[in-house]
């Protein structure tokens, strides 16, 4: 599968979306061939979609009405309608290229390659969004993301450390702010809530240890391997460091800790590093800065993996695709990316960088990879995230619990055909 080449210059970001500035331009007030109707549009929540999902919303007008429903729960929701047997309650979705991957294994993807050439010059679209499979355009692309280390530099500077580069490292650092800060609850903040969380955690370490979730030319699982072990005995070695409540610390509770100033250290999006920044909500403004996710070996590569976000269209679409397209459009132009500049690392050029994505440049030039993209990887990421709990709170043995999750993934993936 080939996706965009995802530029290596990966820049960054600085305002809040509180302190947006109003657009210059009459939102939808070109679109053509406009079919009546209701558009409805399926995404996650975080600022950067709030921004978006205000543009395409702002299209709704005489007999066109269009509809954004954020929630955490985008992936679930779009296999559904974009899988089911009948019209997709959802017209478009806004996904990651780990959920893409899965969504286009089971065809239910359409092309938008006639599309893309018809209003290429009216939107300025460039080649870097286009995420193409087989020569078909089947997403475009806004923005790239990835898990980088968030640290307080004031801390940091006043105990005379420095940002660690290793997961090791990282360990001996929150011993010691443990032990000379106490104004610091946990030292070390990490979205590890059961099932999707702390599976891409383990992704992200395992990887950095070597790892491979699968048998070379096959789909045969991997992953109940030394460096799965690694994996799961690093991330348990961090809970020592962590809230108690480490297995509800999901992407907001790991914000809030830092904007709290409550924890010190942690990986986390880069998309949320405006928001650290953010006057009405952060005690630490200004405190915190962005550097490589750390390695699991010492020198080895970094422990996360580089991300894209994209809009797609079920094959089972409902209304009208030349309108959906154009409203989805609309709300990637040149100017949303102007209005949002700060609030992600958009994959235009006209994307101006600040210090926000500084720790997604730096993981790139530390050999962060791709996100993995075989078709039954969602399988594997989904009997992981099963097992981890019980390691963490020494229920279960490492190896005992990979061994588990890897016999769950082969039934799973056998009955899917993956497995012969």
């Amino acid at each position: 599968m080939k996706l965009f080449t995802m530029r290596r210059t990966l820049l960054a970001s600085a305002v809040l979306l509180a302190t947006l500035p109003s657009l210059s331009h009459a939102r939808c007030e070109t679109l053509s061939n406009v079919k009546p109707g209701e558009i409805n549009i399926v995404g996650n929540a975080f600022p950067v979609l709030q921004h978006i999902a205000k543009e395409m919303e702002t299209c709704t007008r005489g007999g066109l009405k269009v509809q954004f429903k954020m929630t955490p729960q985008v992936q679930q929701e779009a296999q559904q309608a974009f899988g089911s047997a009948g019209k997709s309650a959802f017209d478009a979705a806004v996904i990651s290229g780990g959920q893409f991957s899965d969504l286009n294994s089971k065809g239910q993807l359409q092309s938008m390659t006639d599309l893309v050439n018809k209003y290429k010059a009216k939107y300025k679209l460039e080649d870097s969004m286009l995420v193409k499979v087989n020569g078909e355009v089947m997403a475009i692309a806004f923005q790239v993301n990835a898990q980088n280390l968030f640290y307080r530099k004031d801390l940091f500077d006043k105990h005379g450390l420095k940002a660690p580069t290793s997961y090791s490292e990282m360990l001996a650092t929150a011993k010691t702010l443990k032990e000379k800060e106490p104004g610091i609850e946990f030292p070390i903040a990490q979205t590890f809530t059961k099932g999707w969380d702390s599976a891409t955690e383990f992704t992200n370490i395992f990887a950095g240890y070597g790892g491979k979730f699968f048998k070379a030319g096959s789909a045969a699982p991997d992953f109940n391997s030394d460096a799965g072990v690694k994996a799961l005995e690093t991330m348990k070695a961090m809970t020592t460091y962590m809230t108690p409540n480490y297995l509800a610390s999901n992407t907001d509770d790991v914000m809030n800790q830092f904007q709290q100033g409550k924890a010190a250290m942690g990986v986390l999006w880069a998309t949320r590093a405006a928001r650290m920044d953010d006057p009405a909500a952060s005690k630490i403004v200004g405190k915190m800065e962005f550097v490589a996710a750390p390695a699991a070996v010492a020198g080895g590569k970094s422990a996360t993996h580089l991300w894209w976000d994209g809009v797609v269209m079920p094959k089972n679409l409902g209304g009208d695709r030349e309108t959906v397209f154009q409203v989805l459009m609309e709300a990637l132009d040149e100017e949303t990316t102007k209005g949002g500049n700060d609030l992600t690392i958009w994959v235009r050029s006209s994307y101006k960088p600040t210090r926000f994505g500084t720790g997604v440049t730096a993981s790139a030039k530390a050999g962060a990879p791709a996100w993995p993209s075989e078709p039954f990887f969602g399988l594997a990421h989904g009997e992981i995230g099963k097992i981890i709990p019980d390691v963490l709170t020494g229920a279960m043995a490492p190896r005992a619990a990979l061994d588990s999750a890897a016999a769950a993934y082969a039934k799973a993936a056998t009955e899917k055909g993956f497995i012969k």
